[in-house]
């Protein structure tokens, strides 16, 4: 029985045809010379790293093209600040903290406290009206102070304006902030501030604020010109001074005293005309308090 081998398998012997090599003779070819060489494969591992290498340079090359198409173009930006407007609280550029501006109290907004008492009182003789003051009360000191002294001696006023817009009628600028208190013809004009801060700045005595027959009514200049008195008898208190007499737009008449020797306005007010005479002095001046004393 045969076990499926062939009798010529079994006695073949691979080294027949060396048998009778000599030793000088070549080996002989164990692979056909005519068929090429085959291409050894390439290392799977030196695949990788190329494959790797490639897709690191790709993905930086895409991150650095969004990123440039991503980033605002910030020289052809529009200035869109916005400045903080008056009252109103903004951001700062510097800080991070807020900045708040805020606007002057109108006159309407200040809410200031009524002037009491102060100082030792002063007889209506000394209170003599000069370019600078009213007796030993300065003009240009704060008001609080100087109207105070004037209660001492006057006793409490026939009004006081408060804080009010100036339309000019009192000496004091248009749109500033003013406080009018009178006794009698006599009115003290002050001047107030954004802050509350009040200024005595200016008088006037005037027969239109009150009768003559009020304690104030008898005050005088230092030269002793007083309401009632005619261009005549001003012209010869003030000999030797400059007297001028001008049209005004809402006085009518004024007369104007200025020093012989700088032309500065001493006092001026305005004229009442008397029948059979020059007229006389209605009211008594200071200087205009716009300016004065900013």
């Amino acid at each position: 029985m045969s076990d499926g081998y062939d009798d010529d398998f079994d006695n073949f012997d691979p080294y027949e045809d060396l048998m009778d090599l000599t030793g000088t003779e070549g080996l002989p070819a164990l692979e056909d010379p005519t068929i090429p060489q085959a291409t050894p494969p390439r290392s799977p591992l030196l695949m990788g790293l190329i494959v790797g290498l490639f897709l690191v340079v790709v993905s930086i090359a895409a991150f650095q093209l969004i990123g440039q198409d991503d980033e605002p173009d910030t020289s052809a930006a529009p200035n869109t600040s916005v400045p903080a407007e008056t009252g109103t609280t903004a951001a700062s550029g510097t800080t991070g903290e807020p900045s708040v501006t805020t606007s002057e109290p109108t006159s309407d907004e200040l809410d200031l406290p009524e002037f009491t008492a102060s100082g030792n009182a002063v007889e209506i003789a000394d209170l003599t009206l000069a370019v600078d003051a009213i007796g030993p009360i300065k003009l240009g000191t704060a008001a609080p102070r100087s109207i105070g002294r004037l209660i001492a001696s006057l006793g409490p006023p026939d009004s006081d304006s408060g804080a009010m817009e100036s339309t000019g009628e009192y000496g004091t600028c248009p749109g500033d902030t003013e406080r009018i208190v009178r006794w009698g013809p006599l009115v003290a004009v002050i001047i107030v501030d954004g802050d509350g801060t009040q200024t005595f700045a200016g008088y006037r005595l005037d027969t239109d604020y009150g009768g003559l027959g009020a304690p104030t009514g008898k005050m005088k200049t230092l030269s002793g010109l007083k309401l009632g008195n005619s261009v005549e008898r001003l012209e010869s208190i003030y000999d030797g001074f400059e007297i001028t007499y001008e049209p005004h737009p809402d006085l009518d008449e004024v007369f104007e005293l200025r020093s012989a020797n700088t032309g500065n306005l001493l006092l001026w007010g305005p004229l009442g005309a008397s029948q059979g005479s020059g007229g006389y002095i209605r009211g008594i001046y200071s200087p205009d308090a716009c300016g004065r004393f900013s």
